[in-house]
């Protein structure tokens, strides 16, 4: 089988030759995956597509009309600030049924369970499991509140508003911080890999993000 080759594109998950009805553009990606089998070096060729998919002409842009303001860096406000988040996206969830939180909690039970881990201390037990449900659970609730919103938006677009301009997702981030530090290491895991994506986390966990650089 010679050497494998992969062409790595960042398209919607299920569209790998991008957006529908552009075949011109679905064939410079074909072509690009295609020109692999030319390459000898290796052991391993990974080579990225170079350009994302156009939006399809019968896909409305992203009519989003719930614009959040930054969120504050206080406790205080920053349960204010998710709270009147929650107010805004509540009538876009009722448009239609929503998952079943596996956690069995609401959304404003999830918030004050989140904040409570985010604010115990260091060595304090914790169910982990039950906290990887909850903040699984808010983040369903919230992208699944802001996907019946007018216009066509992607995973990625969802994902990227919710992790920039959301305050729930700075409680996700207080809560990271709070987790990192814990005496069981399973807790550190998951804490530094499952709360919080990587490349948000300088803008989400900033104190961790300089105690990485000093050391």
């Amino acid at each position: 089988m010679r050497l494998p080759r992969f062409l790595w594109v960042p398209f919607e998950l299920g569209r790998p030759f991008g957006a529908p009805h552009e075949p011109a553009f679905q064939r410079r990606v074909l072509h690009e995956a295609l020109a692999l089998v030319e390459r000898t070096d290796g052991p391993v060729v990974l080579a990225d597509f170079p350009a994302d998919a156009p939006r399809s002409e019968d896909e409305a842009p992203w009519a989003c009309p719930v614009s959040f303001a930054p969120a504050p860096s206080d406790a205080d406000d920053l349960t204010a600030a998710i709270r009147r988040e929650i107010g805004q996206l509540a009538p876009w969830a009722e448009l239609a049924p929503a998952p079943t939180p596996n956690s069995g909690l609401r959304i404003d039970e999830m918030v004050e369970r989140l904040t409570s881990v985010a604010d115990r201390a260091p060595d304090d037990p914790i169910d982990i499991e039950a906290v990887r449900l909850v903040a699984d659970d808010v983040r369903s609730w919230y992208l699944h509140a802001v996907a019946r919103q007018p216009g066509s938006a992607t995973s990625n677009e969802r994902n990227r508003w919710f992790w920039r301009e959301t305050a729930v997702a700075h409680l996700l981030g207080e809560v990271a911080a709070a987790l990192i530090d814990h005496p069981d290491p399973t807790v550190r895991t998951f804490a530094d890999r499952a709360i919080v994506p990587r490349d948000h986390w300088d803008s989400l966990v900033p104190d961790r993000h300089e105690d990485d650089q000093d050391a």
